[in-house]
This record gives C-alpha cells, sequence and structure tokens, in this order.
C-alpha cells in the first residue's frame, strides 16, 4: 500500500493550463448564470406565493388551504435559501492569481453543494403541501376523481426525480471544474 502511496505522491501535477484573465472571465460567466438562475426562481417562487397564496384566501375548503399554505410556506423557504446560500458573490478586481483561483474555487463548490442538496432545500419543502392537495384536499373534495391522487403523485414523482437529475447532473459537471482547477 506504502508503494502505490509513493507513485501516487510522487508523480507530477499538471499545471493549470488557463490565464488568470480567462479565469476572471469564466468566474463572471459563471456568476451571471447563477444570478440568471436565482432570478428565474425567485420569481417562480414570487408566482407559486402570489397564485397559491390568493387560492389559500379565496377557497372555502379547509384542507386545501392548509394544502396552499404550505406551498406557500415551501415556496418561502426555498427563496430564502437559495438568497442565503446560493448568492454569487462578486470577485474582487484585485486579487492575485492564487486568491482568484480559490475564489473561483470556493463558488463552484458552494454552487455544487447546493445543487447536490436539491432534495434538502427545494423539493422535500414543496413535498408536503402537494402531498395533502392530492391525497387529501382532492379526494375529499372531488369523490369522483379517485384516479387523480395516483397520477399526480405519478406526475410529481417524475418532476421531483427530473429536478433532481438536473441538479445532480450539473452538480457532477461543477466537479469536473473544479478538478480543472486543481489543489
Amino acid at each position: 500500500m506504502d508503494e502505490f502511496k509513493e507513485v501516487w505522491q510522487g508523480q507530477e501535477v499538471e499545471e493549470m493550463k488557463i490565464s488568470i484573465e480567462e479565469l476572471r472571465m469564466k468566474a463572471a460567466k459563471f456568476q451571471r448564470s447563477v444570478r440568471f438562475r436565482n432570478l428565474r426562481e425567485q420569481v417562480a417562487c414570487g408566482v407559486v406565493v402570489i397564485w397559491f397564496g390568493w387560492m389559500c384566501f379565496t377557497i372555502p375548503v379547509t384542507v386545501p388551504r392548509i394544502s396552499f399554505g404550505l406551498i406557500v410556506a415551501g415556496a418561502l423557504y426555498v427563496a430564502w435559501h437559495l438568497y442565503a446560500f446560493g448568492s454569487a458573490q462578486v470577485s474582487p478586481s484585485d486579487m492575485g492569481d492564487m486568491s482568484c483561483i480559490e475564489f473561483h474555487r470556493r463558488e463552484l463548490e458552494k454552487q455544487r453543494d447546493l445543487l447536490r442538496g436539491v432534495w434538502k432545500w427545494y423539493l422535500g419543502p414543496l413535498a408536503p403541501g402537494l402531498a395533502l392537495l392530492a391525497i387529501w384536499g382532492i379526494v375529499v373534495a372531488r369523490p369522483e376523481l379517485r384516479w387523480y391522487p395516483e397520477a399526480f403523485a405519478a406526475v410529481s414523482a417524475l418532476l421531483f426525480m427530473g429536478v433532481s437529475w438536473l441538479n445532480r447532473r450539473a452538480a457532477r459537471r461543477l466537479d469536473g471544474e473544479i478538478m480543472r482547477l486543481g489543489r
């Protein structure tokens, strides 16, 4: 085992083949894409809060109102979490070479970790309201739609799995970027 360790530690480390100016441009592009993603998600959360908030106050049936309230609370949590933990930091223009690399690596790692935890902060908070709405609210309010919860659950599961897959794929891409920066 020590021989493998020696070979591994003794191998030549490939130097970074990107100039600092190129890295700064990539970092700025990454920061713009994160800001655009956050804006898009914040707008979507705003639409969810307005739509389901309105329905929460206009629907006279209690259980769907609770469902809508849970969905609103979940969307507000998603918006807050994205703002608190997913905002892109602007890189200072006076950074040296290594601090620029470290800054960009930390930003990539932060976004990668955010994407990996999508079930905790994005999908999970929305699930209770959607589940309550589908399973209890609809079945009780509309007994003729007994098939609806199963169909709703299947579509929701596919949607959640798709969002999870997209986030895992994006996290893997960020891992590749992090590896290219080296240590």
